[in-house]
């Protein structure tokens, strides 16, 4: 599959330069001037469009893509409304954005392995079936191609991660919506992979390769008010099975974060927003202070000791190694974030929107580590 003509977004034929506000200071930024340290990158997904971002991802070389959906009126401001996904750049500069062409559905995840390589996940639509069918989406410099060799057992990729040439893809296998499954792509075609007999009912959400021998996936277990969150390892030659990270209620794990021999998950529990650590024999609760948390789906590392976090009622929040509060974001509020990620330089990287009564603005911004 090829980037149609119409894929160019009509105000994206530019890049749009960063606006970088303040100046650099020595050292991490402290929170008091974190505001004037984001580097602002405007983008207009275009002059009848709204949209939201759901992922970004970076590679080891500072390459990164972002993923998002465009929705805009067909025939007019009373026509009906059409949904595409779309897909952002960096160029080291600035980010430019396209869409994909016709009845590719929004795309779930995304992952950049180097700076000719990248891969997305989702659905779209099937004329001649009349259903949707999964695409497992490869860019390699030039075009996006769809490459589900290999990978038939998926009914619905929900996301990817990868590192190298070591790509994994979590989600529901065709026999039901309750069957998980997940592949493995090692170079040039993709595997099955086995999971656990005692897996049972299971949704699997969303996965991070940490290395070739350093695999977490994450999700739920169980239906119904029986569901409960879901993280499991894999080692290189097996998996292990942690407690649950949101004990006994009823959730799900829609966001893994690994760094420094910990792991942070976060989703909901009990409808309501929530986080937390394993340390390596035990979970520890960091549900951040908003009391109209919804559910988390974003995290984020900045720096050493800093973990980010925004998603359905959450307002952008930071943990500072002791301690959650709200985080100065790159604009005044009100804000809208829609996804975090972490540079290779632990730079923090956001992307959103500002919103006002009567209309939206969108922007990427990265929180520099400055030396």
């Amino acid at each position: 599959m090829t980037v149609s003509r119409r894929s160019v977004l009509r105000s994206a034929a530019a890049v749009v330069p960063a606006m970088v506000i303040g100046g650099a200071l020595p050292g991490v930024a402290s929170a008091a001037t974190r505001a004037a340290q984001w580097q602002v990158f405007p983008v207009d997904p275009g002059p009848t469009s709204w949209c939201r971002f759901s992922r970004i991802s970076v590679a080891a070389n500072g390459t990164a893509k972002a993923l998002g959906t465009v929705n805009y009126f067909m025939d007019g401001p009373m026509g009906p409304i059409e949904q595409d996904p779309l897909v952002w750049s960096f160029n080291g500069t600035g980010w430019s954005g396209s869409r994909f062409a016709a009845d590719t559905r929004p795309l779930n995840g995304i992952t950049v392995t180097g700076a000719a390589d990248a891969w997305a996940v989702g659905e779209k639509w099937d004329r001649a079936q009349l259903l949707d069918v999964p695409q497992l989406l490869h860019w390699d410099g030039t075009a996006w191609t769809d490459s589900m060799t290999g990978a038939e057992s998926f009914a619905r990729p929900r996301q990817v991660s990868g590192t190298g040439n070591d790509v994994w893809v979590v989600g529901t296998a065709k026999q039901s919506v309750d069957v998980p499954a997940v592949v493995r792509r090692n170079g040039s075609s993709w595997a099955p992979v086995s999971l656990p007999s005692t897996l049972g009912t299971a949704g699997l959400l969303t996965v991070q390769v940490v290395a070739a021998n350093d695999v977490w996936v994450a999700g739920s277990v169980g239906t119904g008010s029986a569901r409960r969150s879901l993280v499991m390892r894999w080692n290189g030659s097996s998996w292990t099975v942690l407690p649950a990270p949101f004990g006994s209620a009823a959730g799900q794990v829609t966001s893994l974060l690994v760094k420094g021999g910990q792991c942070w998950a976060a989703g909901s529990a009990a409808n309501r927003g929530a986080v937390a650590v394993w340390n390596g024999s035990a979970w520890s609760a960091r549900n951040p202070a908003s009391s109209s948390a919804s559910e988390v789906t974003q995290l984020a590392a900045y720096g050493t000791t800093e973990v980010w976090v925004a998603g359905t009622g959450v307002t952008l929040q930071r943990w500072n190694g002791s301690a959650w509060s709200e985080a100065e974001g790159p604009l005044a509020a009100p804000l809208t974030v829609g996804a975090l990620a972490t540079g290779p330089d632990g730079a923090l990287w956001a992307a959103g929107s500002k919103d006002t009564s009567s209309s939206s603005s969108y922007f990427f911004a990265k929180l520099p580590m400055t030396a």
